[in-house]
């Protein structure tokens, strides 16, 4: 829908755009009044979000951040709003920690994946993130929140804003949508907490980027972080490689991700030749037949493999895929360049709330 609007013409996205920033500007004042208050969780409740459209990365952040807190002997619940499940219930409880609950069509992929890769976290969709809240604190007492793509969700509030900001492009042309990417004007990163720059091991102007930020945010913390393939592995035939033996290869990929030119550079970084590529709009249900044309294509195209993202694989899992070429899926984590520095600034804040 969005990038339908994105193809108008440029005076009609104008008009649409000052009509988004009129009811964007109506529910800010609304809440900056106090004339609709937030409500507030039991736990210590982060917010991961950012103030663009398409794919920041924020889902791989949410990982990070809920391992970090695994890891420090929190129980952490995530809770996602679980964009393109095909389940309109108000509440899915996808894992209770132990053992999942629901199915990629209940759920949605992102919260699939993040249940497969976070055991011992509680992994909740629903639109209203405050009924969930609460519903999961009655349940399983959790002691800390993490909302995944939540920064412009001010119904719950929250005491970690953590904004992800993409360093290839920050600030979404600078203009609301859909005349730009912008959910909402570039003045609301002072609401944030931390800003995380993704995608910073690809050529930008850090300094550049970090003054505008400085400016619009004042002297938050910002940290760096990337994202990369750890590895590639084939379901069908329980095969595995490191990321560094593509080189060389000839692949074919596709994806139905947020920013799929990302994740065919991610392919090439590693000397990849990549004969055919074929993107989707977010979170497509492939079908069978969109499978055999793209298993067909890629092979008159001469591709040794495939190549797809562990999300697209979530919603691939059920169906009966072609032989040849053999399918391989990508699994993605994110890094940060100052990790200790990010999981002090954690810890410090939550600790302040003990």
């Amino acid at each position: 829908m969005i990038e339908r609007l994105l193809r108008l013409p440029r005076p009609i996205r104008k008009g649409l755009a000052l009509l988004f920033q009129l009811g964007v500007a109506f529910r800010l004042a609304l809440y900056k009044a106090g004339y609709v208050k937030p409500k507030r969780a039991r736990a210590f409740t982060i917010s991961v979000g950012n103030l663009t459209v398409g794919g920041t990365g924020k889902t791989p952040l949410v990982e990070y951040t809920a391992r970090l807190l695994l890891a420090e002997g929190y129980r952490p619940s995530v809770i996602s709003r679980g964009y393109g499940r095909r389940s309109r219930a108000p509440f899915v409880l996808v894992s209770d920690g132990s053992q999942m609950r629901a199915t990629v069509h209940d759920a949605g992929d992102e919260p699939i994946l993040l249940s497969r890769h976070l055991p011992g976290a509680i992994v909740a969709v629903g639109a209203r993130r405050y009924a969930v809240a609460r519903h999961l604190e009655e349940r399983f007492q959790p002691d800390v929140h993490v909302l995944d793509d939540a920064f412009q969700h001010l119904a719950l509030e929250r005491d970690l804003d953590l904004l992800v900001i993409d360093a290839l492009d920050p600030f979404g042309d600078e203009a609301l949508l859909p005349l730009g990417r912008l959910r909402e004007p570039l003045s609301e990163i002072a609401r944030a907490s931390a800003i995380i720059i993704t995608r910073a091991d690809h050529p930008f102007d850090h300094l550049a980027l970090e003054a505008r930020l400085r400016e619009l945010a004042g002297p938050i913390p910002i940290f760096y972080s990337y994202h990369e393939i750890v590895e590639l592995f084939a379901p069908g035939i329980g095969d595995a490689f490191s990321p560094q033996k593509l080189y060389g290869r000839t692949i074919g990929a596709f994806c139905a991700v947020g920013n799929p030119q990302l994740f065919e550079r991610d392919l090439a970084h590693y000397r990849a030749r990549i004969v055919f590529f074929r993107s989707f709009r977010d979170h497509h249900w492939y079908t069978p037949r969109d499978m055999r044309r793209l298993f067909r294509e890629a092979e008159a195209a001469g591709a040794e493999f495939l190549v797809t993202t562990e999300k697209d694989w979530v919603r691939l899992e059920s169906l009966s895929l072609p032989e040849t070429p053999p399918l391989y899926v990508a699994r993605i984590k994110a890094r940060l360049e100052d990790a200790e520095a990010f999981r002090a600034f954690l810890l410090r804040h939550l600790r302040a709330q003990a």
